[in-house]
């Protein structure tokens, strides 16, 4: 993704907005929504904030706003000297901090005098150095600092970023009195125009978010080792039966847990780890009530779990679980309903029946439903379709700690440990455990001196062991994806692509705005990478790279290219072909002094595509650089750097969907079932098509109506 790690998201720019002197952020947001149109307020995130200090003498607005009223700072009369100002600033940065990120801020008279003069200070490095860059401003009324110690510094450069003006005879009519203005029909322009040109700017401006980046950053070395580790199931500490109670004890006890919440957390540990047809069997314990949870998440997550429950546990837990399962839907079935042979129905088995607590020999109709799972694995011996099977926590039947004793129980594919694995698992020789544990305190832990691998990202569940070896021609996948129906695509594929983009950022997926990006110089050979997508409109797909790199050189040679946007989590990717061109000076120099500072110094050191002696040489340039700017004074934006805009051609919107044509040999593992994806496309090439393997095409064609081109949608023989 070149040089650029920044998490992006899809949305208004946020502006913090700051009332006027002696009134509150209420009365402004009252003005500002009753003065400016829909138009303008719905294209923008307001936030109001009330100033730190209450008011200390008469209001200008007393009987007709009512109080509180507060003020940001005091002064004297010829505003020259200043009361507590720099508390003020420090008040407004602690909640940029705590309610940030914003954009820009909006200021009403002395909220006006702050919004003006922050800019100047944060770029000297005096103020606001814990929160980003301020990108925007909005200035009614207001005045400047007179005192010449803070004016020097605080207008030593013109203010930088965009910024919008109400004061008379300046870019929009401020009449005189004590209120946001009305706009006028030039104003109402000049304030759309505005906003259009930020949106541009802030529709994929970078957010540093704390949550978000303890995901990007490297990790430790510690970490690392730690990860390595995991590849070694050794590594990981095991649990005897008593030490499993204790922990369940002390977690239901002094932590506070209880039974149903450990239950939705193993049962969500589950179903992050299996998908397909599955059948759950279900004991009477807590094990059993494991399974029900990961039915009801699986059903959730757009799967079909049957469930066979035969001695269901009369408490409200357990009988709230069964009512959660019937309000979806989801079968309930006996034994006697089950077929004889599983494996004609069923993909992956479920075997929640007994948990580490059980002891003895199974009773009926346990006894008959293991030995069914045993069965199954003379399928594999006559290379017949057999279906997967995940055990939870103990292979049921299995001893706790000395596993399979006799060598006839069940053989499960998948092990699913919980909280920690037990003894039982170093006996496990299948090919898939898993471990579900994330809700495992430190306290407990360190007690039980319990070595657990740190779980990537957001994951419920991690590998323990190295993944087994498979056969990469037989991967496919069986995609879940709501159905893609002409009725339901945008008129506009610009539309379509947005609301794609919206559900990815709505999704949480990582780097939402990645792209391939692929070019062609004038020898034809194609070459790919990564960059980030930083602006959509009608006009086209924006990204931002240094003119002398190889992707520039085949752009100079072939102005066109293609984008590729694959959002895994939603099944989606979107195809991009155009005509390729340079945007603007303007919009560039824009947008690098948007950049954080390091960005921009990294833009200037990096020659994309040369060779360089050795890190170290960039590293060196690096710092030089960051001495000479260190005063805080703009960075120049080099002459190779800048952007480049793709006017759109050809879209291809795909969608993966479920197919029923689907079916696995009999040695293959639970990654390697065999599937047939349903191939989703929305093409637009002037005449666009919407191809559907299975049983929809859709295209689109240009027809004039009135003077105007408009899309016509048909349905397309297959």
């Amino acid at each position: 993704m070149g040089s650029e790690a920044e998490t992006v998201t899809l949305r208004k720019p946020r502006f913090l907005c700051l009332h006027g002197f002696r009134t509150s952020g209420e009365i402004l947001k009252t003005q500002v929504t009753m003065k400016w149109p829909e138009s303008v307020t719905r294209k923008l995130d307001l936030v109001y904030l009330d100033a730190p200090f209450p008011c200390q003498g008469k209001s200008d607005v007393e009987g007709i706003f009512d109080p509180p009223y507060y003020e940001w700072f005091q002064f004297n009369k010829e505003f020259t000297e200043y009361t507590n100002f720099d508390e003020c600033l420090a008040y407004i940065e602690d909640y940029m901090i705590k309610n940030g990120p914003f954009d820009g801020l909006l200021g009403f008279s002395q909220g006006a005098i702050l919004s003006a003069g922050l800019p100047g200070l944060q770029a000297q490095g005096l103020t606001f150095t814990k929160v980003p860059k301020i990108k925007f401003l909005i200035i009614v009324g207001g005045a400047k600092f007179r005192a010449a110690s803070l004016a020097d510094k605080a207008y030593s450069t013109p203010i930088q970023c965009p910024s919008l003006h109400f004061l008379d005879p300046v870019v929009i009519h401020h009449p005189k009195g004590h209120t946001i203005p009305r706009l006028d029909e030039k104003g109402l322009q000049i304030m759309e125009s505005f906003l259009e040109r930020i949106q541009k700017m802030a529709f994929l401006t970078p957010i540093p978010s704390l949550s978000i980046r303890a995901f990007c950053t490297k990790p430790s070395a510690k970490m690392a080792d730690r990860a390595v580790q995991i590849q070694n199931p050794d590594s990981i500490s095991y649990l005897t039966q008593r030490e499993a109670a204790e922990i369940d004890e002390i977690l239901m006890g002094p932590l506070g847990f209880s039974v149903d919440q450990l239950m939705e957390l193993a049962g969500l540990s589950v179903a992050a780890s299996i998908a397909e047809r599955v059948l759950a069997i279900c004991g009477p314990g807590n094990n059993g009530g494991d399974g029900l949870v990961a039915a009801r998440h699986l059903y959730h997550f757009g799967y079909k779990p049957s469930v066979c429950y035969p001695k269901r546990t009369p408490k409200p837990l357990y009988s709230g679980l069964v009512t959660q399962l019937e309000s979806l839907s989801v079968p309930f079935l006996s034994v006697e309903d089950l077929p004889l042979d599983l494996s004609k129905d069923f993909d992956i088995l479920v075997d929640a029946m007994f948990g580490f607590s059980f002891h003895g020999i199974p009773r009926p109709p346990f006894d008959d439903l293991i030995q069914r799972l045993v069965s199954l694995r003379d399928h594999d011996q006559t290379h017949q379709k057999s279906p997967v099977i995940v055990s939870i926590d103990i292979p049921s039947g299995w001893h706790v700690e000395e596993g399979d004793i006799g060598g006839e129980g069940i053989k499960p594919d998948m092990l699913v440990s919980l909280t920690a694995p037990k003894l039982c698992a170093k006996k496990f020789c299948g090919p898939q455990h898993f471990l579900g544990g994330r809700f495992v305190p430190p306290s407990v832990a360190d007690k039980y001196k319990l070595r657990l691998p740190p779980y990537p990202g957001t994951s419920m569940c991690v590998r323990i062991g190295k993944a087994p070896k498979i056969d990469i021609s037989a991967l496919r996948e069986n995609y879940i994806s709501p159905e893609l129906l002409e009725e339901q695509v945008e008129a506009d594929p610009i539309d379509q692509f947005c609301k794609w983009f919206d559900d990815a950022v709505a999704a949480s997926l990582k780097e939402p705005n990645a792209m391939a990006l692929s070019t062609a110089g004038k020898d034809g050979k194609p070459s790919s990478r990564m960059v980030l997508l930083k602006g959509v409109d009608k006009d086209g797909f924006v990204w931002y790279t240094n003119y002398d790199s190889r992707k520039a050189h085949d752009l100079s040679d072939n102005p066109h290219a293609s984008l590729l946007f694959y959002w895994d989590g939603l099944n989606r990717q979107v195809r991009v072909e155009g005509s390729v061109q340079r945007v603007s000076d303007e919009e560039s120099e824009q947008y690098f002094h948007s950049r954080p500072r390091g960005s921009q110094i990294g833009a200037i050191v990096s020659k994309q595509s040369t060779v360089v002696p050795g890190r170290h040489v960039l590293l060196q340039q690096h710092k030089e650089l960051e001495e000479k700017f260190s005063d805080g004074s703009l960075i120049p934006k080099p002459k190779h750097w800048g952007g480049y805009r793709l006017k759109p051609e050809l879209f291809e919107f795909w969608q993966g969907q479920k197919s029923r044509l689907h079916d696995r040999a009999a040695d293959q593992n639970i990654l390697s079932i065999l599937r047939v994806d349903v191939i989703l496309c929305l093409v637009v090439n002037l005449v666009i098509k919407l191809n559907v393997m299975s049983d929809l095409s859709l295209q689109y064609s240009p027809h004039e109506i009135n003077g105007q081109q408009v899309w016509k949608i048909e349905r397309l023989a297959p």
